[in-house]
Parts: structure tokens; C-alpha cells; sequence
């Protein structure tokens, strides 16, 4: 698998995803997107991302699913979460998963695209 600088979002609603790819597309980001985590692993077949951006509660496979699953298979791309609903159990969950962080709604643009930033540089880092 190939690694990529492209910044995936995954969240099930389309005008969050839309403002968020807007945003990060402004600072000269390539950025796919997606409506599910199921939607997702079907497009995970040839490049793995820089970055990856999710919402925690989505139907169907959450983030934390969906992060719990790419570990499994080996993929350590780096994820940030972001979510309005924080707790205990899912904060150790997201620890034990790796991901590289867990953001509050609301968000600044400003502390997103300074997570996206450090994410991509761990990835290069990191290949």
C-alpha cells in the first residue's frame, strides 16, 4: 500500500464534511472525503492517507471502530478524532488505538489545521 499526503474526513454529515474540506483545501491540502467508515474501507485499497479525520459518533461503524479496525490490519495512519460527546471509557479506548488526537467541538480552524499539520509531518516522519 502506498502512502499518500492526503487528508481523509469521514463524518455522516455532508455540511460539516464540506466545511471541513474546504478549510483544509484552502491551506493547499489534497482531501477525500467521506460519508461513512464503510465508504472508507472501500476506497482503502491502494493508498493509505497522511491524515485522517473523523467524527467519533457516526452510524453504522464509529470512529473508534473504524480506528480499532486499521490498527488491527496495521495501518498507522494518524487520526485525529473530533467529537462533542467526550467520556472516560472511550477516552482509554482512543489512548489504547493510538490515535494522535482528540478534539472538543466546537474547533477552531486555527487548532484543526495545527493537528492536520503535525499529523502529515508525523507520517513522513514515520515512512
Amino acid at each position: 500500500m502506498r502512502h499518500t499526503e492526503t487528508v481523509c474526513i469521514v463524518d455522516d454529515d455532508e455540511a460539516v464534511r464540506e466545511s471541513m474540506r474546504a478549510l483544509v483545501e484552502s491551506y493547499g491540502h489534497d482531501v477525500t472525503d467521506y460519508p461513512s467508515a464503510a465508504a472508507f474501507l472501500n476506497d482503502l485499497r491502494d493508498s493509505e492517507p497522511g491524515c485522517l479525520l473523523l467524527d467519533l459518533h457516526m452510524p453504522g461503524m464509529d470512529g473508534l471502530e473504524l480506528v480499532e479496525l486499521l490498527r488491527r490490519r496495521h495501518i498507522g495512519t494518524p487520526v485525529i478524532i473530533v467529537t462533542a460527546r467526550n467520556d472516560a471509557r472511550q477516552a482509554q479506548r482512543l489512548k489504547d488505538a493510538k490515535v494522535f488526537a482528540q478534539l472538543s467541538k466546537p474547533v477552531t480552524d486555527d487548532e484543526l489545521i495545527g493537528w492536520i499539520e503535525r499529523a502529515l509531518e508525523t507520517d513522513r516522519v514515520a515512512r
